[in-house]
């Protein structure tokens, strides 16, 4: 009853407190969810700005160098417009003056020169010659020395530094790179860029991939419009020498953080077309380091240039990737802190709600104890009422009946013994008839043999079987098996059937003992047995009173908790 009580009581106590118990867990759980997908939202928007920043720095710098090309074209327009001012007649002198007034490696810094390219008949190559020498370079001379239809000598070429030095009378319309730039320009009319091409002023080790734009000359100033007239009437090239290195630090040579490497390629990407890198070591390394990576193409005096950028290390000093974990750390630590405040108050309730539900269980066990006290004892009053009665409607003499009375209390207390051990939730079988029979078998003799399998009884199926086992034993030492030393009593049970329909048989044998005849009338004791156990245990019983020993067999239902 107590144990019972006791799981009623928890499983009261666990519905009703469930929900605060599991409340820290939700509030971890929904702020563990809020965190991680705020810091996922502020991760999107921290990628978001960075690749901004980027895509703003890529075209910053694709827009510079574009600028900075144009710019050069312009130097060249000016060439030209000298050109035409001067109707062509344009000396080495006022060359020199024109280009030193430009003041290129201040102004414009990353151009190699600006020079002069005439074209002549093969037949006008040595009226040529000898006009430049007169003009002041004595050693002036064309190459290559093959034959040609028409020649394409540099004339003039500033600043003369020695690189430059090194070009001076060279032939560009002899290499298939350079004449197909100046055949473009020469045809239409317009600035033409060349594409990659090593610099006949890669006079040292230290060479670097190089470009020409050309800007077409004709005799009498004005752009014919028919292509033929323009080949016919092209006088020359005012024209720009390019180291690709050398143009594109001059244009950052001034900027102290920049925010990207880039690599430029004379049209597609690829490494045989590269001009350029910002930065050392291999392009695919970079790409592969590179948080960022993307691509701009610029068209320069028509042609196209394929720039790819890639975010540098100091990239990362502006941006903001370090937040998301940030703000995760942060919302892990501010949902603990709250999980742990609310715990704290669930504890402090779960306390005060354990000590009300104790207490209330407290007493509502001692309400059932007093209750089950009071009907234990009027039930054992009772009994004692009725065993008293039975003994004495006998007719026994006094002092035998005050014998048989006082026996049969003794077996009822030591029932009541029995399950007080267990808080009268009930008894062993095995135990019970231990009990009983101890007093007959203390010298351990064997006389009486008990065996079955484990069974437990309740409250009022034990009392009852303690009552019939103790006028069995009682009869048996009188008059039965143990009253002669070669008697001898079997006690063995069995169970039967599952769940609702299991039932318990208990079977008492008495072997060796005098010759039994059946009573001439029913004492207390066949009474208790018969009529009695029947009524209790709502089963059967057969009390068979054989010659050679006196049988009983009860039969009773026996189902499981």
């Amino acid at each position: 009853m107590r144990g019972l009580l006791g799981r009623i009581g928890a499983s009261a106590m666990g519905r009703r407190l469930g929900l605060p118990r599991s409340l820290p867990v939700f509030v971890l759980i929904i702020g563990m969810v809020a965190s991680t997908a705020a810091s996922l939202q502020v991760r999107w928007l921290v990628e978001a700005k960075d690749m901004e920043r980027f895509q703003h720095a890529a075209d910053q710098t694709s827009g510079d160098i574009a600028a900075r090309m144009q710019a050069y074209v312009a130097i060249l327009k000016a060439g030209e417009g000298l050109f035409h001012a001067f109707k062509g007649e344009v000396d080495a002198a006022q060359f020199t003056a024109f280009a030193d007034h430009l003041e290129l490696p201040a102004v414009y810094p990353g151009i190699q020169g600006i020079g002069f390219s005439r074209k002549v008949a093969a037949a006008d190559k040595a009226a040529l010659i000898a006009e430049i020498r007169r003009q002041g370079d004595p050693d002036f001379t064309i190459r290559p020395d093959t034959p040609r239809e028409e020649v394409h000598a540099i004339v003039y070429l500033e600043p003369r530094d020695a690189r430059n030095e090194a070009a001076i009378g060279f032939d560009m319309f002899t290499h298939p790179v350079r004449r197909a730039a100046m055949a473009a320009a020469r045809d239409a009319g317009e600035p033409v860029m060349s594409g990659k091409v090593e610099l006949v002023q890669e006079i040292t080790e230290d060479k670097q991939a190089g470009f020409l734009i050309y800007q077409p000359v004709y005799r009498g100033g004005a752009t014919p419009t028919a292509v033929e007239e323009r080949r016919r009437l092209l006088d020359g090239f005012v024209y720009a020498p390019f180291r690709a290195d050398d143009l594109l630090h001059g244009i950052y040579s001034d900027q102290q953080n920049p925010r990207v490497d880039f690599a430029v390629y004379d049209g597609a990407p690829e490494p045989e077309n590269l001009l350029h890198r910002s930065f050392s070591g291999s392009v695919a390394a970079r790409a592969a380091d590179a948080r960022f990576t993307s691509e701009r193409r610029i068209t320069i005096a028509g042609r196209t240039w394929t720039l790819r950028f890639f975010t540098r290390p100091e990239f990362e000093l502006g941006s903001g990737r370090s937040f998301p974990l940030l703000f995760l750390g942060g919302g892990m630590l501010a949902t603990l802190l709250v999980a742990a405040a609310t715990w704290s108050q669930v504890r402090a309730r779960l306390a005060a709600e354990h000590e009300v539900a104790a207490r209330q269980a407290a007493e509502g066990q001692l309400r059932l104890l007093l209750d089950e006290l009071n009907h234990r004892v009027k039930n054992t009053l009772a009994t004692v009422q009725s065993v008293a009665a039975q003994t004495l409607r006998e007719g026994q003499a006094p002092h035998e009946a005050r014998e048989e009375f006082e026996g049969r209390l003794v077996a009822l207390s030591q029932t009541h013994d029995l399950l007080t051990r267990d808080s009268w939730r009930g008894a062993r079988l095995a135990d019970l008839v231990q009990v009983e029979v101890a007093p007959y078998e203390s010298a351990r003799t064997g006389r009486v043999a008990a065996k079955g399998p484990a069974v437990w009884l309740s409250p009022n199926l034990a009392v009852a079987l303690g009552m019939a086992l103790h006028e069995l034993v009682t009869n048996a030492v009188k008059y039965g098996a143990l009253s002669t030393d070669a008697g001898r009593v079997e006690i063995e049970w069995r169970l039967s059937g599952q769940g609702a329909e299991r039932r318990l048989e208990l079977c008492w044998e008495e072997i060796g003992g005098p010759p039994v005849a059946p009573p001439t009338r029913k004492g207390f004791g066949a009474r208790l047995i018969t009529t009695g156990l029947r009524r209790q245990l709502n089963g059967q019983v057969d009390l068979i009173f054989d010659p050679a020993g006196v049988r009983c067999t009860i039969d009773m239902p026996l189902p499981e908790d």
